[in-house]
């Protein structure tokens, strides 16, 4: 039986994670911690098998109860196999199910085998709100890989793009290069932005002409539909658009921002998903929004400012009504905390232990003010600024909670891509911290997010689902911090010079096909150090 992984000849998946020791660290004396050794971008590939077993497995199966938010608790230790992409048998291996018949442990005819003893397996987790970078901009000539490895490194097995800047005639091939797992990349949903050309208002401005325009995303591609501040967002437009779209197979989702359509409007409409918090309060309010006089939507300083304010200004008892509508109309809520959480503490965003390694240069050059730069609008941001939007978090995890708590379909969602894998994991904390049970949140950002994209073949870990699941080297029930990679979620357990060992997602597993998450890291690692190379290159020409 061929158990080949990598160079390891005959070494399971279990002991090649060991053999991976480095020959030479670097150091970051910043942090006082060591890296792994750096791996080159493209060194690391998918193992295909035939039949993979996962033996000794605490399993969180992402499934519960219909009609409720029960999520199924843990069990284990059980063997998971997996034949063409699907598990086909799940194997016992508790003392008292051993003590009745299971007490014979082979490989099944496995040519591929995970050792996942003191391990959790959890399905592929989803990110909901992505936006990729493309290549040769300002991430490089690689971004696409890299990007992909952050997700892939971090257990993320699918994303929805929520208005790519890679061009959706790149993003199709792509697409398609991913579903046939002929690159490491996670699986990709693809939605067009709305407007298409940006800053043109004057295209799809009526219900005929978003119909048309509708079919032409479809033409170009596109599995969904973005809609974004523009005449989208008219209502009669909106409704034109989410019909057509339907009648295609193309779902809606909107970034409502402050503008003509609340999220009730939507909902009734037929949109599938609110992105962020907009529209939500807004469908709240007692008349208009309360807002400073000399406020203009497009200065993004007053903007973001000022729009989570809107929690406060909502009704309590109006929002019930809204949480109410939302579920009846099954809308899919997809809150994305974690790209706003440096508006209640700038300085934690600047000092994350990721931004020195992870992150990619032009995202911490993206942190400062620039009037011509989406998001990057903090030119004054104040004490009583984070003292704001803390108050505004506190209102909108109260609610995200209740949604949850009502049987609302959520989701997770980073808005993301330049740190997606990380902003996934901190999502989840985030819907911890709003008072969600984590059994629950793995739920929501697995499960949840195959029923919103209609993925039924992706329905957890059970005999007959789709094998996308994610191996992790400790308990996220007790600690979600153990999914970060390069260790970061063990500090203060594991030795400075020894935390990257301790890893997080081991290995990710998409459609059977298995990904050593952490080496995927390492090639991260790889490829921002080239960028920082090439960064002091510009720098000294310049």
């Amino acid at each position: 039986m061929s158990r080949l992984i990598h160079r390891f000849g005959t070494a399971t998946l279990a002991a090649s994670f060991a053999f991976t020791a480095p020959a030479a660290s670097t150091p970051l004396a910043a942090q006082d911690i060591t890296l792994p050794e750096l791996v080159p971008m493209g060194t690391t590939v998918g193992q295909r098998s035939g039949r993979l077993l996962i033996r000794n497995a605490m399993v969180v199966s992402g499934r519960g109860t219909p009609r409720s938010n029960r999520a199924m608790p843990p069990e284990g230790p059980i063997d998971i196999l997996i034949e063409d992409g699907k598990i086909v048998d799940m194997i016992l291996r508790d003392p008292v199910n051993m003590a009745g018949g299971n007490a014979e442990v082979d490989d099944m005819g496995a040519d591929l085998v995970i050792d996942a003893t003191g391990k959790y397996v959890i399905p592929g987790l989803v990110d909901m709100h992505v936006h990729i970078r493309e290549d040769g901009g300002e991430m490089g000539a690689r971004a696409l890989d890299y990007q992909y490895r952050l997700w892939m490194g971090h257990g993320v097995t699918t994303v929805r793009d929520a208005g790519t800047g890679a061009t959706l005639g790149t993003m199709t091939r792509q697409r398609d290069l991913s579903q046939r797992q002929d690159i490491v990349a996670p699986r990709l949903v693809l939605c067009q932005r709305w407007p298409l050309p940006l800053r043109r208002w004057d295209v799809g401005n009526t219900p005929e002409a978003a119909r048309e325009q509708v079919r032409m995303f479809r033409d170009l591609g596109a599995d969904c539909i973005k809609i974004s501040k523009s005449p989208g967002h008219y209502p009669d437009v909106m409704a034109a658009a989410v019909d057509e779209g339907k009648k295609l197979g193309m779902h809606t989702m909107v970034d409502l921002k402050v503008s003509e359509t609340d999220a009730v409007t939507a909902s009734e409409l037929g949109v599938r998903s609110v992105e962020h918090w907009y529209g939500v309060p807004d469908a709240a309010l007692d008349g208009s929004q309360d807002f400073p006089t000399d406020y203009n939507y497009w200065n993004e300083l007053d903007r973001f400012r000022w729009a989570g304010d809107l929690w406060r200004q909502a009704d309590p008892e109006k929002l019930s009504e809204v949480m109410d509508i939302l579920i009846a109309n099954g809308t899919n809520w997809d809150p994305t905390m974690v790209v706003y959480e440096d508006n209640r503490d700038i300085w934690r965003a600047l000092t994350l232990p990721w931004t020195r390694t992870l992150y990619h240069p032009s995202v911490i050059h993206g942190m400062w003010p620039d009037a011509g730069t989406h998001g990057a609008f903090k030119s004054e941001w104040k004490t009583s600024d984070e003292i704001m939007w803390r108050n505004n978090y506190r209102i909108w995890m109260e609610w995200v909670r209740e949604f949850h708590a009502r049987g609302g379909l959520l989701t997770v969602g980073s808005d993301t891509s330049p740190w997606g894998g990380m902003a996934v994991i901190r999502e989840m904390e985030l819907m911890q911290e709003a008072g969600i049970h984590p059994l629950d949140v793995i739920r929501v950002a697995t499960t949840n997010a195959y029923q919103a994209l209609g993925m039924e073949e992706h329905c957890g870990i059970r005999v007959g689902c789709a094998a996308d699941l994610a191996v992790i080297n400790g308990n996220p029930i007790d600690n979600f911090k153990v999914m970060y990679g390069l260790g970061y979620g063990f500090y203060g357990i594991a030795p400075p010079s020894e935390q990257w060992k301790w890893g997080g997602v081991q290995w990710t597993i998409k459609d059977g096909v298995v990904y050593d998450a952490q080496a995927l890291l390492r090639e991260v690692l790889w490829y921002v150090e080239q960028e920082k190379a090439r960064e002091r290159e510009i720098t000294q020409e310049g």
